[in-house]
């Protein structure tokens, strides 16, 4: 008798259904691409093999919008949760809320190794984005036994953006097998570099301005001819192709380290580009424009067949879905709520909601990107966004589009508009005062780099 009970409960332990492993997730953030630099957003736009065919396989979010308009502020959002007006990462001068939880620290937290390949400068250790991350390019704590060794090993980069594939190839293959589920960011800067003139983009068009006057015509110190702004437009359309071959490389290597049936991966980026002088609308920053603040988003899972998703997101939206994902709740108080639903396509339409962009450290005058001379406690532009209708606030006047009719923003409805006072009660609610956050500590090294990618004079 007591044989057949050991037997029966044998037999009933080893029917129990093991645990479901949380999937691998990677992000990936092409900082300056544009929406319309993809056919998966722009039928018209130019060929990118690699990103064309992994758009075809993944969801693709024609709605994305970010939180704002330049790499700080919309990555800090992308790691909290969190608007500018709320993270405080809205100046170069200054860091991440210090207690503002962070998408690295929750995902540690319920068992993910968390792994970050950046190019730095904004998105870097000194405005707190290494918060929660095992390794931040290199190591942040002591690693355990046998765990791979990141190939700079926390030694500074003497260019950016030309060698984020070859680290994390390099760390992918070294990486043991491991029942712990991986967050792996990658951040690249080789698409907003592009006017440094690179020597695989600018083979061959024997261009007559320097890098540090192409940036001149992109934040508007200079007054540039046609000549220039064509360059300028084919070195951006070079770069996208130089990050698709890299892009390839790393999706090969997945595929090759079995990623590719284990992984959510989210491509996306933090803003888009101004290319358009004739507008006024150049360069980044200073702005909240449907140029800059729509962003391509593209979800890849394992089990599913690509498709478009109309449903309106933003940046503050993925830390709330790769924590569903992972299984884990998320922080209370979030601007940001999960789209997981959708990815699996068993979710009803939501609520209609504002989606909001903000810009408080960069304004135009005179049309000159220009630095705000102090850190400002409001925005200085705002776009609140309810399905096709934008509209844009300044402190010198506001804007309403109807991007359904008007996608590129053409046609001004804010004069004699029935719902623009509708609007401005509604801002009211966005234009609170920002934290009190650290300043960053000075770093030469950082300046420098500000300076050459425009961020400082």
């Amino acid at each position: 008798m007591l044989r057949l009970v050991v037997a029966l409960l044998a037999l009933l332990t080893g029917c129990r259904t093991a645990p479901e492993r949380p999937p691998d997730l990677v992000v990936i953030s092409i900082d300056t691409l544009s929406r319309g630099a993809l056919r998966a957003f722009e039928p018209s736009a130019p060929e990118h093999p690699q990103l064309d065919a992994f758009a075809r396989e993944a969801l693709r979010f024609q709605n994305a919008v970010t939180s704002a308009p330049w790499t700080l502020p919309a990555h800090a959002s992308l790691i909290t949760g969190l608007y500018p007006n709320r993270h405080g990462a809205t100046d170069p001068r200054v860091k991440i809320l210090p207690d503002a939880p962070t998408l690295a620290q929750a995902l540690a937290a319920t068992g993910y190794e968390t792994i970050a390949l950046t190019d730095g400068v904004l998105v870097g250790r000194s405005y707190g984005f290494a918060r929660g991350f095992d390794r931040y390019d290199a190591f942040v704590r002591a690693p355990g036994p046998g765990a791979p060794v990141l190939p700079r090993d926390g030694k500074p980069m003497k260019m950016n953006g030309k060698n984020l594939f070859d680290r994390a190839i390099a760390f992918l293959e070294q990486r043991p097998k491991s029942a712990r589920p991986l967050f792996l960011f990658l951040h690249s800067y080789a698409v907003h570099d592009y006017f440094e003139l690179h020597p695989w983009a600018a083979q061959g068009l024997a261009p007559e301005r320097t890098q540090y006057q192409l940036l001149d015509c992109l934040d508007g110190t200079a007054r540039c001819d046609a000549a220039s702004w064509d360059l300028l437009r084919e070195l951006y359309r070079r770069e996208v192709d130089h990050f698709d071959a890299g892009f390839g490389r790393l999706r090969e290597a997945m595929a090759r380290a079995g990623y590719d049936a284990t992984a959510v991966v989210f491509v996306l980026s933090d803003h888009g580009e101004g290319l358009d002088p004739a507008r006024g609308r150049i360069g980044h920053g200073g702005r909240v424009s449907e140029d800059l603040i729509r962003i391509p988003l593209l979800v890849h899972l394992p089990d599913r067949r690509g498709r478009d998703v109309v449903e309106p997101v933003s940046m503050v939206d993925l830390m709330p879905t790769l924590l569903e994902l992972a299984g884990s709740l998320s922080p209370q108080g979030l601007d940001g709520r999960s789209f997981a639903p959708f990815l699996r396509g068993n979710a009803r339409a939501a609520a209609p909601r504002t989606l909001v962009a903000m810009e408080h450290a960069w304004l135009w005058k005179d049309g000159r990107r220009e630095l705000a001379p102090e850190i400002q406690p409001l925005p200085l532009s705002i776009a609140l966004i309810r399905g096709d209708r934008w509209y844009l606030h300044t402190d010198s006047h506001d804007e309403l589009y109807d991007l359904a009719s008007d996608p590129h923003q053409a046609r001004d409805l804010a004069p004699g508009a029935r719902d623009r006072d509708a609007w401005q009660r509604e801002l009211a609610q966005y234009t609170s005062e920002r934290p009190t956050t650290p300043l960053r500590d000075p770093d030469a090294q950082l300046e420098e780099k500000l300076r050459a990618l425009g961020y400082a004079r």
